[in-house]
């Protein structure tokens, strides 16, 4: 085998030695932070659609994910760091700024590029004398300025009939392929190396391919089992937004009337998904430790947003907030950070700007909503540390729903509005983890309620948040059933967007065809 290439032979075979060691070197506890060299490397590592939850470092017993746990435990994890959007481009848009969407502008996977003004981690590492190469997932809207970041390209990559791939899978090879080319010649100048996996995001195209109830899956192997919050208890509770969601967006309505082994071979799928991901990583530690950099690296891992897990009978992601989407794995490991750490303090994604520019003693942009986590990873909490960390929603695509939500979580309670109905959730995550009973109309909680609600008010006050200025459209076709998907019939709005694009490439077609 050429030792600039990795043969899809040795990938195949790499994704089957799921236990195989890799090394993590460089994580010196003793060292201050602010004695860190700026010449330091740094490894940013994404996995597209891993939750929290999905991760053995964080408490699952059965997930596969050997790799990231050795990087986590490596290190210092963060427990409550949560995405400000739970889509691929609007997140990566905030933390690539350390914006939230009102100033990126990306409220959606068609939206318009980033401001030209805004400075993202590129540039500033790039003016700083760091080489910034980018391989993977980009989905980033002009947020990757200052990264020379290669296309996207699929590898042919065969499958069992269990677990089909996509382009998410094959796209994965090819980024795993380049990023142990770079190892094995990193060069002498500091490097900001960014990896973005895209799996588990295979699991989307999954349910398409296992679309309604069906049996067994040859070659599937055992199941596990099904999260505590699977059921929904009371359909009629939940925001439209929510117990709609098989009219928002198809893959929530190819599951809609799944029985639950159907979804516990999702939960299946998406470990094994989770897993070949995991095992990409493993290979990337692996040559960061060959090229002789490790000790000098400093190694970044999180996930852009989670996946619902099965989680109230939930797929996916889209316009809802519960913690198995909104709380994602967040770690850092390398020379000056605390090894086995783990910090509880409300993160965000958009902090990763702030924590790197920290990190290497560079200056990070004024008035991002981001801070540094540095001084948590130090053990130094500020006093004025946040109380609340936010998510939002507006659409996935223009031309689909517009559903305005957002998220205010805190330590104790989660509090999400809609904008359609004004529709409101809240929940005590210390007694309900699973978040089953929305407390809206309790009225043990109605200070807990009023003060959330101002909470809310005051963040979209403080940040020029537009939420009250954003407006709903949302056909009334798509509200038509009976509340909850195992309710639902027809198709979905997302449907109706891509029956509309094939009509308009048709005719396209029909038009180009007639003036030959």
């Amino acid at each position: 085998m050429s030792k600039s290439r990795v043969s899809r032979r040795h990938f195949l075979k790499g994704l089957a030695a799921s236990g195989a060691a890799v090394a993590l070197t460089g994580c010196n506890t003793s060292q201050p932070t602010k004695a860190v060299s700026e010449k330091t490397n740094i490894l940013i590592i994404t996995a597209d659609q891993l939750s929290k939850k999905g991760v053995g470092a964080y408490g699952n017993p059965v997930a596969p994910t050997d790799h990231i746990d050795k990087i986590i435990n490596a290190g210092t994890r963060f427990e409550q760091v949560h995405t400000p959007y739970p889509l691929c481009s609007p997140a990566r848009a905030c933390f690539w700024t350390g914006h939230l969407p009102q100033v990126t502008g990306v409220t959606g996977n068609d939206s318009a590029n980033i401001p030209t003004e805004l400075t993202t981690l590129g540039d500033i590492f790039s003016k700083a004398g760091y080489n910034c190469v980018h391989y993977g997932k980009r989905h980033d809207f002009g947020a990757l300025r200052g990264f020379d970041a290669t296309p996207e390209t699929q590898l042919p990559l065969t499958a069992p009939e269990a677990f089909p791939v996509d382009y998410d899978s094959r796209e994965d090879l090819f980024a795993l392929q380049k990023a142990l080319e770079f190892f094995q010649d990193p060069g002498e100048e500091p490097f900001l190396l960014a990896v973005e996996f895209n799996n588990p995001h295979n699991i989307c195209s999954w349910v398409g391919a296992f679309e309604g109830p069906h049996g067994d899956i040859p070659g599937i192997g055992e199941l596990p089992e099904l999260p505590d919050n699977f059921e929904v208890l009371d359909w009629e509770s939940l925001p439209a937004g929510v117990a709609y969601q098989c009219c928002n967006h198809f893959r929530v309505k190819q599951a809609s009337h799944w029985t639950d082994k159907n979804y516990q071979q999702y939960l299946k799928a998406y470990y094994h998904y989770t897993g070949m991901g995991d095992t990409c990583i493993g290979q990337v530690m692996k040559a960061l430790e060959k090229s002789g950099k490790a000790d000098n690296t400093l190694v970044v891992f999180f996930s852009d947003h989670g996946d619902a897990m099965g989680s109230h009978r939930l797929v996916t992601k889209h316009a809802f907030f519960y913690e198995e989407t909104s709380n994602v794995p967040f770690a850092l490991a390398g020379p000056g950070i605390p090894k086995g750490k783990s910090v509880d303090a409300l993160g965000s994604l958009c902090d990763l700007v702030p924590t790197l520019c920290d990190y290497a003693g560079l200056q990070a942009p004024e008035g991002i909503y981001g801070r540094s986590l540095m001084p948590l990873v130090q053990g130094d909490e500020p006093a004025d540390w946040r109380q609340e960390v936010v998510s939002q929603w507006f659409s996935e695509r223009n031309e689909t729903t517009d559903m305005p939500a957002r998220m205010l979580r805190t330590k104790d309670y989660k509090y999400t509005v809609y904008r359609e109905n004004n529709d409101e959730q809240l929940f005590d995550l210390k007694k309900d983890p699973g978040e089953n009973y929305s407390l809206v109309n309790d009225p043990a909680y109605s200070e807990v309620l009023a003060d959330m609600r101002e909470r809310f008010k005051n963040y979209v006050a403080a940040t020029n948040d537009n939420f009250y200025q954003q407006s709903v459209t949302v056909d009334p076709q798509w509200r038509s059933h009976k509340p909850g998907y195992p309710n639902h019939t027809g198709g979905s709005a997302m449907d109706a967007i891509i029956e509309k694009r094939k009509a308009i490439n048709e005719a396209k077609a029909a038009r180009d065809l007639q003036g030959a």
